[in-house]
């Protein structure tokens, strides 16, 4: 990409990030573990409509399970406060995903969206706990 173009791309974010800063005020940036930067407002929480879901480990067999509500302005995604809920974690025994049993309670607390409380129903309802048959060596 040449420097003229990579100016332009620039500046074409900054006036995005200008116009989410004027619809949320309270706009500021969350840092994961990993260095990700992700745009973040309590003025979400009851409008988002997506939610990126991520296992907060890849090496771990019962990883925790994240859910991060978010909505898209702009081409630019904008995540509830707090950014990340752990939600369940992964299945030890096979495959799939079991659920906390009060993810969705944490979540209605700080008024996350139905939308979104639906989507990860959804991605529990496909990723139901599958565990694997114990074969015996001979």
């Amino acid at each position: 990409m040449e420097l003229k173009e990579k100016i332009a791309q620039k500046e074409k974010e900054a006036e995005v990030l200008k116009s989410l800063v004027e619809i949320f005020p309270d706009l500021k940036e969350h840092r994961d573990r990993w260095g990700n930067i992700r745009l973040m407002s309590k003025a979400i929480n009851d409008i988002a409509d997506e939610v990126f879901m991520n296992h907060n480990c890849g090496c771990c067999s019962d990883s925790p399970l994240q859910a991060w509500p978010y909505k898209e302005f702009e081409g630019t995604k904008v995540f509830s406060d707090p950014t990340c809920f752990f939600v369940g974690e992964k299945n030890a025994g096979g495959i799939g995903d079991n659920p906390d049993l009060d993810w969705e309670e944490r979540l209605r607390e700080v008024d996350i969206s139905q939308t979104a409380i639906d989507k990860i129903k959804e991605y529990f309802e496909d990723n139901k706990p599958k565990y694997w048959d114990l074969v015996e060596p001979n």
